[in-house]
């Protein structure tokens, strides 16, 4: 540590300011901006761009944040100064520049999220958060090269990366790396914490913390998918229904971001707009298909000794349940699969609402599937409240809410309720597009016996409790 240096002046300022902890105007901005030659020359270069098409020139500082936008300008004088910074340490321009092209795309993706998802995480910390996460990669790259080169030697040829960090680096991973050089560098506690990879979903509004984490991983782990064309379907499953996402909206965010970045990005890896997201995210979709095609799956008892081991581990009831869920899909074969839980909402009144849902359904037809428990000629009502299995095969239409018609139409329903002390909590909904074979004897019991493990699950968590 005391090896490095340390952040400079002015990128402590603008981080600061970034991060939403005080407010801040456009003098504010301005004078940090004109304290260093350098960035403010760069600054009213791109302010000037062609790509602005201002019509007028600017002139000073000040008047290319009141042209451009206070966020804009923050933006572009936050990558040129983390930039040079960077450059000055001596790494290689092309290397450092991709890594923080892919961080100021997630940072952005995690600003755009905060503001759209009506969650009470500040937009410009998820934007700090989101750049700050690959901030120990970006130390290796610079300060440990032969480190770096060997680990992502191994990714290359299949590997896990923080596999392979934590075995080159004697147990360490870059989330670990950055976060003691954050602590170094005294940044925010949240950037800190965001940097670890794989976190816990956000159940509860309260959760701003876990949001805001979920939002910081999810963006530099999808961004990270496209750019080295992996699958984006595990992200998805993890985190669509939490912060109703779906490949089509993420894919429009990112690149309406790297047209309205270009000028941040010009200053780190020109050409950055014309990486074509939907192209790469089709590729990896079509990839998927042959892979799956070409693969032997996992058999129904591959899932069910998977999911008995989960149980006697220290789970999370919401990790358990999107493991179940996938069981179902995956190993006896749906084309759709939802937790519908029991809800009461803020008129007191009791209904089964979406919870989790994989297959053919998008996280707004998840967050749709609700039915109160009023009305008894439902049949999600008769099978939750009866606790009765039900097979729809034909007749849908007089036994479902109008609201939920398109979405059970030629269908082949499968209901089953999990109930708790002769009490239903929950109903897991099952569907086959009309025409596909019907559940034989043999996978009816199973799906009968993976319910079972959800109400075992259940209790398991509440005597912990």
């Amino acid at each position: 540590m005391s090896e490095l240096p340390a952040m400079s002046v002015h990128v402590q300022e603008l981080l600061a300011m970034t991060s939403g902890k005080r407010s801040a105007n456009y003098d504010d901005l301005a004078k940090i901006i004109l304290n260093d030659f350098s960035l403010t020359h760069k600054v009213l270069q791109y302010a000037n761009s062609a790509y602005y098409s201002l019509g007028q020139k600017v002139s000073t500082v000040s008047m290319a944040v009141a042209v451009l936008g206070f966020d804009t300008v923050r933006d572009l004088a936050i990558g040129i100064a983390l930039y040079d910074d960077f450059v000055q340490a001596g790494v290689d321009a092309g290397q450092i520049g991709e890594i923080l092209t892919r961080s100021f795309l997630a940072a952005m993706l995690s600003r755009r999220i905060a503001e759209s998802r009506y969650l009470k995480v500040l937009p410009e910390e998820a934007f700090i958060c989101g750049l700050m996460r690959n901030l120990g990669k970006i130390i290796a790259c610079i300060y440990l090269p032969t480190v770096y080169i060997a680990i992502e030697d191994k990714v290359k040829k299949g590997g896990d990366e923080e596999q392979a960090c934590r075995s080159i680096l004697d147990g360490l991973s870059y989330a670990d790396l950055g976060r003691e050089v954050a602590i170094f560098w005294n940044m925010t506690e949240n950037v800190i914490k965001t940097m670890e990879v794989d976190p816990p979903l956000a159940e509860e509004e309260s959760e701003v913390e876990t949001y805001l984490h979920n939002i910081v991983d999810f963006s530099n782990r999808y961004v990270d998918c496209l750019w080295f064309l992996k699958s984006t379907t595990e992200l998805i499953e993890k985190y669509g229904f939490t912060l109703d996402l779906d490949d089509e909206e993420t894919v429009d965010i990112l690149q309406e971001t790297s047209t309205s970045g270009k000028a941040i990005f010009e200053s780190i890896r020109p050409g950055i707009e014309q990486l074509d997201f939907q192209k790469r995210l089709n590729e990896i979709q079509e990839l998927e298909e042959v892979v799956s095609s070409s693969s032997s799956a996992k058999s129904i008892k591959d899932y069910w000794e998977e999911i008995n081991a989960l149980l006697k581990s220290d789970f999370r009831l919401n990790d358990f349940f999107s493991f179940l869920i996938d069981a179902l899909y995956k190993g006896i074969g749906f084309d759709r699969v939802l937790l519908l839980m029991l809800r009461i909402d803020d008129e007191n009144r009791k209904m089964l609402a979406g919870k989790l849902g994989v297959g053919d359904v998008s996280p707004a037809d998840i967050k749709s599937f609700k039915v109160s428990l009023a009305d008894s000629r439902v049949s999600l009502v008769e099978s939750f409240v009866m606790r009765r299995d039900l097979a729809l095969a034909d007749g849908t239409k007089a036994v479902f809410p109008d609201h939920l018609q398109s979405l059970v139409e030629d269908r082949v329903l499968y209901l089953f309720p999990v109930s708790m002390r002769n009490k239903g909590v929950a109903l897991i909904y099952l569907d086959r597009k009309k025409g596909k074979a019907k559940l034989d004897a043999l996978q009816i019991k199973y799906v009968k016996k993976f319910r079972d493990l959800a109400e075992k699950a259940i209790m398991l968590k509440r005597k912990k409790e």
